[in-house]
Order: C-alpha cells, then structure tokens, then sequence
C-alpha cells in the first residue's frame, strides 16, 4: 500500500503549495498592496422575495426512438423581519415531468446535446413564468446563467435550431431581469473553473512590485495545475468573496458571441459561506456601470442563504427547488413501460444491445 501513502504526501504537498501562497497574498491584502477580496456585510433578510429554480432530467437512448423526461420548479421565499413567511412554487410542488420523444434520425452525439437544450429551455421557461407569478427581487438559478460550451452543437447539427431557441430564452430572461430591475446569478454547485486562478497567475502576480513578490515566486506555478475553488478555499475566510471578474477572458467565444450585446454584462464572483466548504461560484448579470453595487447586493444575498450548515455551502432555496425538480429512474421506466404498452412489440422501442447483454 506504499503507492497510497505517496499519493497521500503528493496531494498534501500540492495543498500545501496553495496554503502558502494563499497565506502570502493575504499579507499583501491585509497591507492593500493589492485588493482581492472584501468582506461581505451581514444582511438582514427583510421584505425580500428570492426565486430559485431547479429543474430535474432523465434520458434514455433506444434503437429507434429517443425519451427524455424533464420537468423545473420554480420556488419563491418571501423573507419578512429576517424570517421566512411564505413560499410558493410555479408549476406546483410537485408536478408531473413533460416528456418529449425523438425519432431515430439523431445521432448519439446530437441526441445527448438535443437533450441537454431541452433541459435548458424548460429550466429558462420556468424562470420566465416565476418572475411573471412571484415578481421576486433575485432569481437564483441552479447552475451558470450562461450555456456551458460543452451544449453548443454544430451549425450542420439537428439539435442547431433547439440550441438557437435556447438562446432567444437566454436573451428574454437578461432583458426580462433588466427592465424588471430582478437582480439574476447562477449558483455553480461543483464549479471546476481555472479562470480567477488564471487572473491571478497571469495579471495579478506579474503586476506586484518585486520587492513584495519574492515570497510568491516559489509557488506561483501552483495556479497553473488548481481550480479556482481549491485554492479560494484557503485564500478567502468565512464571510468573504472575491473581487468580480468578467465571466470569460474573451467575449469571441461562440456562445458568448451569440448573446449579442449582453456577452459583456456577464460576470463572476466567488463567495465562502462556511468553514468546511469551498468557496461558492456565482455566475450574475449586472450593467458594468452598477458592477459594485450589483455584486455587493447579490453577496449578501447568497451568504445569508448558503450558510446555513458548515460542511455545505448552497442557496437554500435551490436545494428546496432541487427537492421539488428532481426525477427517479423509476419514473422514466414507468413511462417506458406505458409506451411499450400502448405500442406493442415494437423494434422502434427495443433497448440497445450494450444495455441489455445477457452475459
């Protein structure tokens, strides 16, 4: 068992690496040698709606027919005098998934990004119709605000005109949250993203004066091989969130360039709520011209709603849209056994062979 034990001491080693270095930026915070995080005021949850929005997914490829059940829910708490009055949930607290079935013309690989969009746009519908039931001050999606680029398909794909749907749905929420003056973040649960560690590496580090950066040298190339959450984990303390940062180095990315003049008012920030968790990633919409203020309200808002347990750090209100959204196995065999039913013996509906194999 000597190979655990070494990958034991690797691991504490590189951790270690990210402690120091942490621990040397933070000296130079606390001198105001640089800026790279602020303390979030504690704030009193009074006369506040906040909206959260899940939405639960199955899919299941056969020989010839695709099955994807989807269902969101929307959930609004509506905080008075720092407690919680009411909730209330669009479609309902429980409702039935909506079940959509495709034929045997899409490949797997345009099956898997068709289905992905459908999430997207029932998850988009439903922030749509929340803010049309609860007219909430923030809506908290689960997940980015933005597509991820792994759900970009091909122009030539059959999935291209869901994908330019979902777009649209992306561009009426922004506009929706904008003229409703609806604060809008994303909540990334398990976010893996490198971009604040790249900042730091490439512009923050270089532009420290000599005299000061020696002690960072040593481990500054730790940035390269971390994530943004492993590191903050040790450079931020309870309470606190990064400066904001644009959401990505470039607005020529292909999703980006199709969210049109809203690409530049997508940001991030990371926020610690607890001591035994990583830091949070939260994806929001601000003009740049209110960027301060913006990440100021929506910091305060997500701390004072993630910190409720100290091993884990999540919007409250999206772990109960979670609870409602979420789908089981059984419900998608069950609705397969119907279909199977109805249809008979079917080739259209018989399982792929990897899936079924007696041995």
């Amino acid at each position: 068992m000597d190979y655990i034990s070494e990958i034991a001491s690797r691991l504490a080693e590189i951790s270690k690496s990210r402690e120091i270095l942490s621990a040397n930026l933070n000296e130079l915070n606390k001198s105001k040698i640089i800026n790279l995080k602020t303390e979030i005021k504690n704030r009193k949850l009074n006369n506040i709606k906040i909206c959260g929005v899940d939405g639960g997914f199955l899919k299941k490829e056969l020989h010839g027919a695709g099955i994807i059940l989807r269902r969101a829910v929307g959930v609004c708490f509506e905080y008075k005098n720092g407690k919680l009055e009411n909730t209330g949930y669009f479609p309902g607290k429980i409702p039935l998934p909506d079940a959509v079935v495709t034929g045997p013309e899409l490949s797997e690989v345009d099956f898997n990004l068709f289905a992905g969009l459908k999430r997207e746009e029932i998850e988009l519908q439903t922030c749509l119709q929340s803010i049309e039931k609860f007219s909430p001050d923030i809506l908290i999606r689960d997940g980015s605000i933005v597509l991820y680029p792994s759900n970009l398909p091909a122009e030539n794909s059959e999935a291209y005109e869901t994908y330019k749907e979902v777009v649209a749905l992306y561009k009426k929420l922004y506009k929706t949250c904008e003229e409703k003056n609806i604060l809008l973040c994303g909540a990334v649960e398990d976010s893996r993203g490198k971009r604040y560690c790249k900042l730091l590496h490439d512009e923050i580090i270089p532009n420290i004066p000599a005299s000061h950066a020696v002690k960072l040298l040593a481990h500054k190339d730790i940035l390269l091989n971390t994530t943004d959450t492993l590191f903050l984990y040790y450079l931020l303390n309870v309470g606190e969130r990064t400066a904001p940062m644009d959401y990505s180095q470039s607005s020529e990315l292909p999703i980006l360039k199709d969210m049109d003049e809203y690409a530049k008012k997508i940001f991030a920030v990371y926020i610690k709520a607890v001591e035994f968790d990583r830091p949070l990633r939260v994806d929001f919409f601000s003009n740049p011209e209110k960027l301060n203020e913006t990440v100021e309200k929506i910091s305060e808002i997500i701390f004072a709603i993630s910190s409720q347990n100290r091993t884990y750090s999540y919007p409250n209100v999206l772990i109960e849209a979670d609870g409602r959204a979420k789908l089981s196995e059984i419900e998608i065999e069950r609705f397969m056994a119907e279909l199977k039913q109805k249809l008979g013996h079917n080739p259209a509906m018989f399982e792929l062979r990897r899936a079924v194999r007696p041995f």
